[in-house]
Parts: structure tokens; sequence; C-alpha cells
């Protein structure tokens, strides 16, 4: 096996030094990911959220003053303000877990103790909610994230959150659900190809383990077929998303096997969701008398494609047929008790066949995705 092979599934930063996988992310927007591997051109928290709540203002008041606009958009509110007719809407959920709240010393606390820590950071929360954190449902240490239109949004925002202390950077097993509007995930309607995202998006190790796949056997907090997603996947309502004129807005879809653990695989993870998503969005739709749309809706049927053939040579079932598990039945053989193996062994030895297949996998999803981008910026101008 060569060096470019080898690089195939090591830590993110280990992963950007490979130079085929660095110069095709150079097509794709680096700044964010140039962010995180320097850590001295990131802006104070502070500072970053005032630049996303002005966004969020900018993007509900239309041009009404464009001249006050233009001297204060940035790229990420350009996008914001902008979006691009072709791409989709994303919404993502960071579930946050009590026990990444809680200090360490926290476990030989008794009731006072703890009662008194979380009525502090309540206050500090309530604070950081009129600076324009968004507020939980379910618990105040947790956020609603408002759907955006651009996936480096989500990206700065979640930077932005642990930057103020808010998501415990130390703590690598938050759930993750993202949420994509205009798709349709419909399997008794024999309309599964939203699924072929998802898996692929698996096999990347970009935001999900082979733990996380398995957790509905192992782990019941960590159950993502709540809500009967068997798949990892489901329709929802569009109460998340955002209306978009002349696209489908009736339908939207939450993956549920994610994993946030890192800024840098959830920038990757984010940017490849947005650009694929819009591929697979024009393909459900076709659109015939939309060159752009047409086009969109052919990258994705040879993605869809090259997909099922990269699985099926490495003995894998395509993401192509519906994949689901039976949580009451531990022993079954299910396929994705298969690609946790593969997640596990590719991380254990990057010179191993897992490894080299997840380097197919994501050098195949870069590829794609820059051709994606490329199509979107020419029909920019």
């Amino acid at each position: 096996m060569n060096q470019h092979e080898q690089s195939s599934y090591l830590s993110e930063k280990e992963y950007a030094s490979d130079e085929s996988v660095v110069l095709s992310e150079k097509q794709d927007d680096s700044a964010f990911s140039e962010e995180c591997q320097n850590p001295e051109k990131i802006p104070d928290a502070l500072s970053r959220l005032k630049v996303i709540k002005n966004l969020r203002f900018i993007s509900g008041n239309s041009m009404d003053n464009p001249e006050r606009e233009k001297e204060r958009m940035t790229k990420l509110e350009y996008h914001e303000s902008h979006p691009n007719p072709h791409g989709v809407t994303m919404g993502i959920e960071i579930e946050i877990p009590e026990e990444s709240v809680l200090p360490e010393e926290a476990k030989s606390w008794n009731k006072g103790e703890k009662k008194k820590y979380f009525y502090e950071m309540k206050e500090k929360y309530a604070e950081t909610e009129k600076m324009g954190v968004p507020a939980g449902k379910d618990h105040f240490w947790e956020f609603a994230n408002s759907p955006v239109q651009y996936p480096a949004t989500l990206s700065r925002e979640v930077q932005a959150l642990i930057g103020m202390g808010l998501i415990n950077p130390d703590y690598d097993k938050f759930p993750l659900h993202l949420t994509l509007g205009g798709i349709s995930f419909s399997p008794d309607k024999n309309d599964i190809s939203a699924h072929v995202l998802a898996r692929v998006l698996d096999a990347t190790g970009w935001v999900t383990t082979g733990d996380r796949l398995i957790a509905p056997y192992t782990d019941p907090d960590s159950n993502w077929t709540s809500h009967d997603s068997l798949s990892g996947i489901r329709e929802r309502g569009t109460e998340n998303i955002i209306p978009m004129e002349g696209r489908n807005s009736k339908t939207a879809v939450e993956y549920r096997t994610p994993l946030f653990s890192s800024l840098f695989g959830l920038d990757r993870y984010l940017h490849s969701m947005y650009y694929l998503g819009s591929a697979l969005r024009a393909y459900q739709e076709q659109k015939k008398d939309d060159p752009v749309e047409k086009q969109l809706s052919k990258i994705w049927r040879v993605f869809s494609g090259k997909c099922e053939s990269v699985f099926e040579d490495y003995g894998l079932k395509s993401p192509g047929e519906l994949w689901t598990l039976d949580t009451e039945n531990p022993d079954e053989h299910s396929p994705f008790k298969e690609l946790s193996k593969v997640l596990e062994k590719a991380e254990k030895d990057p010179e191993s066949k897992e490894a080299k297949f997840i380097h197919e996998v994501r050098e195949l999803i870069i590829s794609t995705r820059a051709e994606i981008k490329e199509l979107f910026e020419k029909n920019e101008k």
C-alpha cells in the first residue's frame, strides 16, 4: 500500500496532510478548516455571536438598507442573505448530556451542591441567550439552533458555543441530528434515495463511530432509533426548515446517526450534506426544464451508483437498499454491525483494507462536493 492509501483513516489532522485530499479540499470552502488549524485566526467568541445575530437580522430584513448591509456583510452573511437557489436548507440539534455539563468533581457532590451549580449555570445561560444563543426546549443547557441556508453558519455557531464554554470540547459523544429541508424519505413509497447519503457519510467516520452505529443495541441513552427511525432517518414536518420560492417546502428529512466529536469533522459533514443534499433534492424533484437542476440530478445518479459499487465491492450491503435493525434482537445479523466493524478496524490500522475503503468513500464525497460547488459558483456569476 502506498503512502496515499496509508493516510486513508487517521485523525482529521493527519488525514488533512494527505496531499491529494488537501488539493481536492481546496476546491471547497476551506475558510473554517483553516481557522480550526490556526486558532490565532479565530475571532473571540463574543464577536462571533454578534456576527451570527446580525446575519439573522439581515436574513430577515431582505434588502431594506443595502448600504448598511454592504458595510456589515461578511462572506458568511452574504451566503445567508443570498442563498443559492439550488441549495438545501439545514438545521441541527446537538444533544447535550448532563454529564458533559457537570465538572469532574461533581461525582462527589451532594444534592445541594449540585443544585447550586445548576442555578449559577442557568444564570450564565440566560445572559448568553440575550446575545443570540438559541435556547433549548428540554434543558437550559441545550440549544435550539435555527435553520440556515449555508453550512458554515452552523459550523461557526457551534464554534462560538464552544468558545463560550457552553459545549464541553473535552466531551466527544454528543448525539447530533441534522435536518435537510426539501428532501423526502418514504420507504413505503419506494423512495429511499436519502438513505444513500446517510450511509455513505456514516462510512467516512467524520461524524460517527462504530459504537454509535450499534448504540441502539448497547446504550438506550444513545438510541437513534426513536420515532421509529430504524434506519437512522425519518421524514418530519417542516417547522424546522426555511421555505424557498419555487422549491419543495412540504418535506424534510432528519438524519440521526451522527455523533459530534470535533469541529473539523462537523464542518466536513455539514458541507458534504449541503452540496450532496442539494443534488439529491434535484434528483427527487426532477425539474427537467431547469438546466442546473438537471445537471445536479445527473451528478447525484452518478455519485449514488459509485457509492453502491464501493460498498458492494467491499462486501457491505448496498446503501441503495434499506438498512434497519431490531433493538430487541441483539444477535441479529445487521449491516450496521458490519459497518461498525469497518470503522473500528480502520481506526486501529490505517493500512488495512477497511481504511482503504473509507479513503475511497471520502475521496468520492470530496470530488463530488467540489463538482457541485463549482456548478453553484458558475451559475452565481
